[in-house]
């Protein structure tokens, strides 16, 4: 079965479930043909316990479906902290963070998120800090820009871990 459908059918075994344990889908991957990554998350984070009731709640939709070989490998997690974002809730949840945007008309983007929606998120331009000497030199800071994306114009969003 082509591979678009058996994600839209695990989307759709999985929305009620998801729903009652207030989580999300974030992405479904199938590679090889037969293994297949399911990744949902919280605005809280997701648990082991979590991903494992969703492991088993969709073997017994997969086992005999004829949808997927019968020696399919499932693995359910958390789409992990450098996994680049897929779900505006996921923008919602890391709000005061600090991402690396790549755009679809190729710009790239370093800013700190401010604000997400359902249709676009807010960000402020990170300026370089002034160097010692032009401080001195009476050198005025520049108040950073603040800039609006929507989703449909980012091609790849990742958090980063910058102290």
């Amino acid at each position: 079965m082509e591979q678009e459908v058996v994600k839209q059918k695990i989307a759709e075994w999985l929305a009620r479930l998801l729903e009652e344990k207030n989580l999300f889908l974030v992405d479904v991957r199938i590679s090889m043909g037969r293994k297949i990554e399911v990744f949902a998350d919280s605005d809280t984070g997701i648990t082991i316990e979590e991903c494992a009731v969703i492991s088993r709640f969709l073997e017994k939709h997969l086992d005999g479906s004829g949808i997927v070989p019968d020696n399919y490998i499932l693995e359910s997690s958390s789409p992990g902290m450098s996994n680049a974002l897929r779900v505006p809730r996921q923008y919602k949840k890391r709000i005061g963070r600090i991402f690396e945007i790549d755009k679809n008309d190729g710009a790239h983007i370093e800013a700190t998120l401010l604000k997400a929606d359902d249709e676009q998120i807010t960000l402020q331009e990170i300026l370089p800090e002034l160097k010692k000497k032009d401080k001195k030199k009476g050198a005025k800071e520049e108040e950073p820009k603040e800039f609006v994306v929507k989703y449909t114009d980012i091609k790849k969003a990742v958090l980063q871990f910058k102290f």
